[in-house]
């Protein structure tokens, strides 16, 4: 269950060698102390305790039209407590059934530690003390409601138990890298690049930001484990909006993701870019609405991305192959042909850098104190595993390093850096020419590129259809006869993940990559992914929601000339 989230303020340095962290070593002392303590104080015995702190500090700045629009800097921590109770078979964290959807009263509870607080043990551990009390009673209570819903529900397919045997003993400390901002210059940059849409009428909205998040954190466990790791995530982003005759709302955006200062893009380049988005929104604002659609299509590199994050990277998580609220697509399926042999999925948070770019959905230890590990999901097209928390499966006993969450939330599985490989590659000019003749043999007018999606919903609740909707924001209708492309607008892709994975018949060379920051039960994570440009024997697409608002009957006062002359 979610708690609250209330913030402390902090700056310190140094290493174990050859210093002292009051943070890690209050929490130390104080796990040791409950947990020793604990352990025997009911008759369910608390067996497992985890603290996790999070250090965060932002800044952020936006512009419009020349102008300041935002700016702002914070720093906040949150603690939380972790608490099992019972045995790794059966404890507090269990599925109760019966309820609607997914039951997430928490094994966990987080607090406010103040900026007073810091500095001073004896503080930080009476705030620790204070919120494992509340943690502890909370799982008991929880622990009776589960042997309760044991007695007079049917028992599970899946009997693996609650909790790995995995023994997290690692010791680690290496804090996230300063970052030194010339803050000036990027105002200035940023004001700058924003006048750029001030010179296009049919822009109804514009924006262009900068953001900032250096996140450290702290975890202890009764295993051993005492870890400090940071990150950094920084990022430009920009966007664009307007609106046709009959009501659509469209836009185009950008972002720039980097760790360090000095990757951060030129703004030459930005402004290359945005000049490249500008002419795509005026041709989208002109395309014809697309009617639903069913045959040939490509998914360029970024969008194929997000694809195979939203439609097989949440289906592969591993607790939804244990829940009986979960659609549980790939559960029994593990040895099984689910995509062609020449496509091979695996996710590594190991790798910080593609291609010189960052991944943002890089770490090193995942928030179970596991380090994190590459997990081979697919090879040649037949499922090896799935991504793995501390929570086992039948024939998966052990984490490969994927329980995440941020602040306030319950630990569960989730993706890193999703990574999907092809065996045999085309160049991409190869690939569009494979679909013109896909659309000759199968006797269509026409076949869509898909070059941009803005992310997508995928269902895997079983009272629930089993489907997926992906959010097209760009794509293209490509004739056989040798017709210029047109722009289309208004469409979604839609589908269920086995027979959209059987319907991608080659792949190119020009892998690239999605980073995002992807929302599910435990909260908001940074992500990546990775794939090359896919061509598919046939996609299936809707017709989107729209408002039925006309434009704004005047233009932007910027365009008014008889404002512009005073008059």
């Amino acid at each position: 269950m979610k708690g609250r989230i209330i913030s402390f303020f902090i700056l310190f340095f140094g290493v174990f060698a050859n210093s002292q962290d009051i943070i890690i070593d209050s929490m130390k002392k104080e796990l040791d102390r409950s947990f020793s303590a604990l352990q025997k104080a009911e008759k369910t015995p608390l067996y497992f305790l985890q603290y996790q702190v999070w250090q965060e500090k932002d800044y952020w700045l936006s512009a419009n039209m020349g102008a300041l629009v935002s700016e702002g800097q914070n720093e906040q921590n949150t603690a939380a407590v972790d608490v099992r109770v019972g045995s790794r078979q059966l404890d507090n964290t269990h599925e109760i059934k019966g309820k609607e959807g997914r039951n997430w009263e928490a094994n966990s509870k987080d607090m406010e530690i103040d900026n007073l607080t810091i500095g001073d043990e004896n503080a930080i551990r009476a705030k620790l003390w204070n919120l494992t009390d509340s943690a502890y009673k909370s799982a008991i209570d929880k622990y009776m409601k589960v042997e309760a819903n044991k007695q007079v529900t049917a028992g599970e397919e899946d009997k693996s138990g609650d909790f790995s045997a995995d023994k997290t003993t690692d010791v680690y400390y290496l804090k996230a890298e300063d970052i030194n901002l010339e803050k000036e210059k990027i105002k200035k940059g940023l004001m700058d690049l924003s006048l750029k849409f001030k010179n296009y009428d049919f822009i109804l909205n514009s924006w262009i930001s900068f953001s900032a998040n250096s996140q450290n954190r702290y975890m202890v466990n009764s295993d051993g484990a005492k870890i400090v790791t940071g990150n950094n995530y920084m990022s430009i982003s920009y966007g664009l909006t307007g609106r046709t005759t009959d009501g659509m709302d469209l836009s185009r955006t950008k972002s720039y993701n980097f760790d360090k200062i000095s990757d951060m893009p030129s703004f030459e380049r930005i402004s290359a870019d945005m000049d490249n988005s500008i002419k795509e929104l005026k041709a989208l604002l002109n395309a014809s609405s697309q009617e639903p659609y069913t045959g040939p299509a490509i998914l360029e590199n970024q969008a194929a991305a997000v694809f195979w994050h939203e439609i097989f990277g949440h289906r592969i998580e591993g607790h939804r192959q244990k829940s009986e609220s979960e659609g549980q697509t790939f559960a029994k399926k593990i040895g099984e042909k689910i995509m062609p042999d020449f496509l091979s999925v695996y996710d590594d948070p190991t790798i910080r850098y593609f291609k010189n770019r960052f991944l943002r959905g890089h770490y090193i230890y995942d928030d179970e104190a596991v380090r994190a590990q590459k997990a081979s999901l697919v090879e040649n097209g037949v499922l090896k595993s799935f991504l793995m928390q501390r929570v086992p499966l039948e024939k998966f006993p052990h984490s490969n390093g994927h329980g995440r969450r941020s602040s306030g939330n319950m630990t569960v599985a989730r993706q890193g850096n999703l990574i999907a490989k092809a065996d045999k590659t085309v160049s991409y000019e190869k690939l569009r020419e494979m679909l013109i003749e896909e659309i000759k043999k199968q006797g269509k007018p026409y076949g869509i590129i898909i070059r941009d999606i803005a992310g997508g919903f995928t269902i895997t609740q079983r009272f629930l259809p089993q489907s997926y909707t992906i959010l097209i924001k760009y794509a293209l209708r490509v004739y056989p006869d040798g017709r210029p492309d047109e722009p289309i607008r208004g469409l979604n892709m839609i589908g269920t993940p086995l027979q959209t994975f059987s319907r991608i018949i080659a792949a190119a060379d020009d892998d690239d990559i999605f980073n995002g920051t992807c929302g599910a039960e435990s909260g908001w994570v940074p992500v990546s992914a990775i794939s090359p440009s896919l061509l598919f024997s046939s996609v299936e697409t809707e017709k989107v929601q729209k408002s039925n608002e006309m434009p704004p009957i005047l233009k932007n006062p910027v365009f008014d000339r008889q404002i512009r002359e005073g008059k």
